[in-house]
């Protein structure tokens, strides 16, 4: 059984513009995975469905629209019921509230950076524009850094996925999404690893 592929086949009767609207949907809809999907389209764009760069260039335009549009409803919402809709998509996608703060006070001193690093996170992606239009991130500034952010994921699992679909050519895109997601929580943890022992005091590493 490989649901993610059939998803796959049902997108490619559509072209473009299919691969506009999963863009679209992998940011309303939390249980879709993203890496997923991108790899199984990279499989697709192996096999013939389409080309590499129009993959990357319609799922890019599909996901950054989705972006802009949850910033601009978090500006006309305002702060109070901005923060229950971040609240509930906290909740939605299974971010501990710790985490949520920590995001926050990060996001507060560094929102340019954080706009774009957030695209580079599981989760955290799905939340960045609502945290983005609560603080009242610069329009330009926001959109331009999740724009790169958005080109390095997607490119990232695509080319995943073509370079799979040619080394095995039977992969099944279901199977590989779950090798992707076990890849993604290693390289998480390892980096949150690596940089709480760099933020700690030199002298507290050396008695180590």
């Amino acid at each position: 059984m490989d649901p993610i592929g059939a998803l796959i086949e049902w997108i490619a009767v559509y072209g473009a513009i299919g691969l506009i609207a999963i863009g679209v949907a992998e940011r309303f809809v939390p249980v879709l995975p993203s890496y997923g999907v991108l790899v199984a389209i990279g499989i697709a764009a192996a096999n013939g469905a389409w080309s590499v760069i129009t993959a990357l260039i319609a799922t890019v335009i599909g996901s950054l629209a989705a972006c802009v549009l949850l910033y601009g409803l978090t500006l006309a919402l305002g702060q109070v019921r901005a923060y229950r809709i971040l609240d509930w998509l906290v909740g939605l996608a299974g971010m501990p509230a710790s985490r949520k703060d920590r995001i926050i006070s990060s996001f507060q001193s560094r929102q340019h950076l954080l706009a774009f690093g957030s695209q580079l996170v599981p989760t955290v992606r799905l939340v960045s524009p609502v945290i983005a239009g609560v603080f009242r991130a610069d329009p330009w500034a926001f959109t331009i850094a999740t724009a790169a952010g958005i080109v390095i994921w997607n490119a990232l699992f695509i080319s995943a996925g073509h370079v799979a679909a040619a080394v095995a050519p039977a992969s099944n895109a279901s199977s590989l999404a779950i090798g992707v997601l076990i890849l993604l929580v290693v390289a998480e943890t390892t980096l949150a690893l690596a940089w709480r022992w760099l933020r700690r005091p030199a002298i507290d590493r050396k008695r180590q």
